[in-house]
């Protein structure tokens, strides 16, 4: 083997040899770059989780379980929640020794209104420590509550419960001459007999009916119920609309009234039957206009074919061609024709010969040629 070929080998595997060592050596690099940059990232999301569990949560006092009006407030239906958000629900607490300060009668607290499971605990619908839950303690600040009595029939059959809004109607006058006045709108109930729990859901006839207004609106009831006869009507729960008072009297029962929905339905099957009668009209209105242009076609059409017709019933008579005789045709004059040359004999050295020569009679009498009427004359030469 050339020692060329030996040395091109040796450096071949030389190179070959320092290149996978050189790879070999990166990989080690970067797993080892690689390791050190997890355990770094590890820990630091390890020490972030250290400090977040360190630091103090945000949590909020909530119902543990559901809460009824007079229900004492301890430790035992409350419970503490995580509270993700920084805005909390004003008179919210953080903690439940902040709600439970105490178990003797000065340091207890009552739901003065029903609070449901996981509910916020909210220092409004719970009283003071010491206070008891008492009817006055679920009054709103600057009203007041007032009581009046009712029936089976003015009490809307015992289906006014705590927490709805009624409008209270006052009768009043004589057998003859009575009439019916709205008293106050949407007033709200606060308790129907000695029950204020607003979680009540099943009709009862009561007795009393307790409302809260403010001073004025206390004055008409009692009033009121003085002076005539309370009645309730009961509003829709999300009502809070204030209607235009008119006063019914015994003449306005001799007119027929309908219900509100009846004479909404009677307006909007009118505007239906209106809707429709216009439709219909258009729809004649189209037909007529159709119907007209159609006639308007139709006799023009009907005068074209009778300009047709006419035109047709009038024949034009044709001019009688005019024979015209030929003249009978003459006959030619016949003409002599006369040969234009002539044929010259003409002897020289015993030989004859002959020639053409043209005709003329000038020259044939210079000539002296004597014409014979033949075609070929023949001169002898003396």
């Amino acid at each position: 083997m050339r020692f060329s070929t030996v040395a091109s080998l040796l450096v071949a595997v030389i190179i070959a040899i320092v290149a996978v060592f050189g790879f070999q050596q990166w990989l080690e690099n970067e797993r080892t770059s690689i390791q050190a940059n997890l355990e770094s990232r590890l820990l630091a999301e390890a020490e972030k989780a250290a400090e977040e569990a360190k630091a103090p949560k945000n949590t909020i006092v909530v119902a543990d379980r559901r809460l009824a009006f007079g229900n004492l407030i301890d430790a035992n239906v409350l419970q503490e929640i995580e509270w993700t958000s920084n805005i909390k629900p004003e008179g919210s607490f953080s903690k439940i020794s902040d709600v439970v300060v105490g178990d003797t009668e000065e340091t207890r607290r009552f739901a003065l209104t029903q609070i449901e499971l996981g509910e916020p605990i909210l220092a409004s619908k719970i009283t003071v420590p010491g206070q008891r839950a008492k009817l006055s303690a679920a009054l709103t600040p600057g009203l007041k509550a007032v009581s009046i009595r009712v029936n089976d029939v003015l009490g809307v059959a015992g289906f006014v419960l705590p927490g709805d809004r009624v409008d209270v109607m006052l009768t009043r006058g004589g057998k003859s001459s009575r009439y019916v006045d709205v008293l106050l709108q949407g007033v709200r109930v606060l308790a129907i007999d000695q029950v204020a729990d607003e979680r009540r859901d099943k009709p009862s006839v009561v007795r009393t009916v307790t409302f809260e207004v403010n001073t004025i609106e206390a004055q008409k009831l009692v009033l009121g119920a003085n002076v005539g006869v309370l009645s309730l009507a009961l509003r829709n729960v999300g009502s809070n609309e204030l209607e235009e008072l008119e006063r019914i009297t015994t003449k306005d029962l001799n007119e027929q009234d309908a219900a509100d929905d009846l004479i909404r339905a009677r307006n909007e099957q009118l505007q239906i039957d209106a809707e429709k009668a216009e439709q219909d009209e258009r729809f004649s209105s189209l037909e007529t206009l159709i119907q007209s242009l159609s006639d308007g076609v139709n006799q023009r059409l009907e005068g074209v074919e009778e300009k047709i017709e006419t035109q047709e019933q009038v024949v034009e008579v044709a001019p009688e061609p005019v024979v015209e005789v030929a003249p009978e045709p003459k006959p030619a004059p016949i003409v002599a024709i006369r040969s234009t040359k002539v044929n010259v004999g003409v002897i020289r050295n015993g030989k004859r010969v002959d020639y053409k020569v043209s005709r003329g009679d000038d020259e044939a009498e210079e000539l002296g040629f004597e014409e014979t009427g033949e075609t070929t004359t023949t001169v002898d030469a003396q």
